[in-house]
């Protein structure tokens, strides 16, 4: 991807400045994922045609191809934030004989695809066969939806969330064999303690990127205690254990998504800022991308490292016109990119630069909008929608531009 130049990032930067200007409102505190009440019918789209796919591949074998630019090595980051598959969003994406949500990925695809590493979340557990599908309040989701990662350009997705163990062990095998039929690499759940010990490698260009996923624990069923290695739970010694392992298996660059945070709100919470720059703090950890709370919280540098605490919600149902709880910025999420370039003389790769691009969510039939460049909707929603964004991300002091 060829960088912008000082004169093209300043007017990209004035231009947004004028397009947002204002600070976001306070938004309230709850903890309720539902955002699946009653919804204005949505307008049918002709979906896209499912791409087709190879034989699956191991995510520790997954290579990206980085772009080639003059000076040091560096490779760019997108990432996005939770996909919470509710019962109106795969409504909408129901065909004569299954679903198709990749038009709902077709405004953002673009983007996401010329990042080298793009990485979602995926908070809903996918079914094996479509079966037993189930929404809020335990997620089975229909599998097609790896479909539409895999179109939309994602390399690599975190599976640990307080909704992985919703439907047991079926939803971690499906979630997992719909990735792999795809060839999305992916952390976060395993199907065996061998599996669980692996570390996610993804070769991106020159470098060498280890994918961590950890949740704080699970909403509507514990683990199993004959399987605890289905899914990732937050504790600090296994994160720093498992990142040594990577920095040990040849990791350049080690990121970290965490599943953690207080629901509906977009200031970091007490763990949040106690336990994640703890984290970043060890040589071994690189990057902290947070995901829960179904708003965009802040982006901080620490250290030369980034912690970005919540990336909001990337595709939902939530809104207050589906929710009491649900504030109106969970329509609002965002594109986090980030460069990370390549320092020989210390030996180590790092972010170098920060920037965003603000999205929103269209209920009418749940595409996921580029606010700074969707023209057929309404332009004052959206200036309000990236104002929102924009606010949330500086609201510890770090103002990242828009792209």
């Amino acid at each position: 991807m060829e960088p912008r130049s000082p004169l093209e990032r300043g007017v990209a930067w004035v231009l947004f400045l004028l397009l947002v200007a204002g600070a976001a409102a306070s938004i309230a505190l709850d903890d309720y994922d539902s955002g699946t009440a009653a919804r204005p019918e949505p307008a049918r789209v002709e979906t896209a045609t499912t791409p087709t796919v190879g034989p699956p591949a191991a995510a520790e074998e997954l290579t990206v191809t980085a772009a080639v630019e003059d000076g040091p090595p560096s490779f760019t980051i997108a990432a996005t934030g939770d996909l919470l598959i509710h019962e109106s969003v795969a409504d909408a994406a129901r065909t004569s004989d299954g679903w198709d949500f990749t038009s709902m990925f077709a405004s953002v695809a673009p983007i996401l695809g010329r990042a080298d590493l793009a990485v979602c979340h995926v908070e809903s557990p996918m079914s094996p066969n479509n079966a037993r599908l189930s929404y809020f309040p335990a997620f089975l989701v229909p599998r097609e939806l790896a479909d539409a990662i895999a179109y939309a350009g994602y390399d690599t997705c975190s599976l640990a969330s307080n909704h992985a163990t919703d439907t047991g062990r079926e939803g971690i095998e499906g979630t997992i064999g719909a990735l792999d039929r795809v060839q999305v690499a992916h952390a976060g759940m395993a199907l065996s303690p061998e599996a669980r010990d692996e570390v996610t490698l993804i070769q991106v260009g020159d470098a060498t990127v280890a994918h961590l996923s950890y949740t704080y624990g699970f909403t509507n069923r514990r683990l199993d205690p004959d399987e605890p290695y289905l899914s990732n739970v937050i504790d600090e010694a296994t994160i720093l254990d498992e990142a040594q392992r990577a920095r040990s298996a040849g990791a350049d660059f080690v990121m970290l998504s965490m599943h953690w945070g207080t629901n509906y709100t977009s200031e970091p919470d007490g763990m949040q800022v106690g336990l994640g720059p703890r984290l970043l703090a060890s040589p071994d950890i690189d990057l902290i991308l947070g995901h829960h709370t179904h708003m965009v919280q802040p982006v901080v540098q620490i250290g030369g490292e980034y912690i970005v605490y919540g990336l909001g919600n990337f595709l939902s149902n939530q809104s207050p016109e589906t929710c009491a709880e649900c504030p109106l910025p969970t329509e609002d999420g965002v594109i986090v990119h980030l460069t990370v370039t390549e320092d020989a003389a210390a030996g180590r790769w790092s972010v170098t630069e920060v920037a965003h691009t603000p999205t929103w969510v269209d209920r009418s039939n749940f595409e996921i909008v580029d606010v700074l460049r969707d023209t057929g909707r309404d332009p004052a929603l959206l200036q309000d929608s990236a104002r929102r964004t924009a606010s949330a991300l500086a609201f510890l002091g770090t103002t990242i531009e828009p792209r």
